[in-house]
């Protein structure tokens, strides 16, 4: 990860952000999430954040039963780095993570896209990740363990879904990001990407995804999709 991005991640922290309520679609820090935005409230969102800071809330919307707003607590925060315009009019975008934040107000605002008002506070490790170093987890034999574990998951994972992994690629991926992007685009519901958004730390995340993977590999969890357009 580049000085810039880990530069940005410590220095970005907005109290009031826009928010992208979808399903099925979380970011974590270091990663990107490619998007395909076409919903004239969100075409004005992005237009808007393009004008400033280029900061955008991903959170996963949920029923309204839930929590009463429609949205989850957790999301996080990523920073438009490609934009591009197609000729009917729709935006596509990728969006970099920077950090986790929860929601602490739903303001009402003039936007036809909602905002609200974040706090980082709980989870004041994520920038890290920017500075994470792969020879480090190269010389502990706890690393090599853990890496290796999650490889066994996702080949099984990727054998049950029918999907061509580039496995010598992703073995130049530190741990922790490989974690986070395995996360983001594994096929689970929508509540267990948010279970792996909220998990606290970076070890508990690895566990969880590798538990679900092998579920998910033994068809304990049915079929399930991932959406990232709206």
């Amino acid at each position: 990860m580049s000085a810039h991005y880990k530069s940005l991640a410590r220095r970005t922290t907005p109290s009031r952000i826009p928010i992208f309520p979808l399903s099925g679609a979380v970011l974590l820090p270091v990663c990107d999430l490619p998007l395909n935005i076409f919903e004239p409230r969100y075409l004005n969102m992005i237009d808007d954040a393009l004008k400033t800071d280029r900061l955008i809330g991903m959170v996963q919307s949920v029923d309204e039963d839930e929590n009463g707003t429609g949205i989850a607590d957790v999301g996080g925060l990523g920073r438009i780095i490609q934009f591009s315009e197609t000729d009917d009019g729709r935006y596509l975008i990728v969006l970099k993570g920077l950090r986790r934040f929860r929601i602490t107000d739903l303001p009402n605002v003039a936007t036809p896209y909602r905002q609200a008002d974040i706090t980082f506070d709980p989870f004041p490790e994520d920038p890290d990740l920017h500075a994470v170093r792969q020879t480090s987890e190269a010389l502990s034999e706890s690393g090599r363990a853990d890496r290796a574990a999650l490889t066994v998951a996702m080949k099984a994972l990727a054998k049950a879904v029918g999907v061509e992994v580039d496995w010598k690629a992703l073995a130049e991926i530190p741990l922790p990001i490989l974690v986070n992007q395995a996360a983001m685009i594994s096929p689970f519901s929508a509540p267990d990407k948010q279970s792996l958004l909220e998990a606290q730390t970076s070890d508990e995340r690895r566990r969880l995804l590798i538990g679900l993977m092998h579920l998910y590999a033994s068809g304990g969890m049915g079929d399930a999709t991932h959406q990232n357009t709206q």
